[in-house]
């Protein structure tokens, strides 16, 4: 049985653990150096970077011979080929997201998955023409990386980073 596991890409996944980790330590400065508005706002970003990393992390789609299947925070859904009744793409520039209809409700991934443009490809190939929109062939042809993102985490860090450093140096 010939399975293709996608998962987030690691170009997003590491600057997001990143900013996770710097976000903890600026965290526990701010327990001993920051007043206590600051250490509720720190507490709530950190806790819920933690949680989108954690999804983050644990998001995979697997395409196996007889069907798919999609793993997100702690659930996992399972169909065959014939439940899937739908597949089409939303295109936002450079945010494109593709909307799978089945008989068990709607399910919608991002072009933020490593060789994404391969699972289209999968999924098109084990799906008939009338279930396959025309759009989503056309993206095949040219497919959008989402690189923004990505930046904008660095950016993040940078920013993190920054934060840090002026706590420590502002005894």
């Amino acid at each position: 049985m010939a399975q293709n596991v996608f998962k987030i890409k690691r170009a997003f996944l590491i600057p997001f653990i990143t900013i996770v980790v710097l976000l903890l330590l600026l965290f526990l400065l701010s327990l001993f150096r920051g007043q206590m508005w600051e250490k509720i706002v720190l507490a709530g970003f950190f806790t819920s970077t933690l949680l989108i990393a954690i999804e983050a992390t644990r998001r995979e789609i697997v395409v196996t011979d007889e069907g798919l299947k999609i793993e997100k925070f702690f659930r996992t859904k399972e169909f065959v080929w014939t439940e899937i009744t739908h597949l089409d793409v939303v295109n936002l520039r450079n945010k494109i997201y593709f909307l799978l209809t089945t008989t068990k409700g709607f399910y919608f991934f991002s072009n933020l998955l490593e060789n994404h443009a391969l699972l289209i490809r999968s999924l098109v190939d084990k799906l008939d023409n009338e279930r396959v929109e025309t759009e989503v062939k056309n993206y095949l042809d040219h497919p959008v990386e989402r690189r923004s993102l990505i930046v904008m985490c660095w950016f993040a860090v940078l920013i993190s980073t920054a934060f840090i450093i002026l706590k420590l140096l502002l005894v």
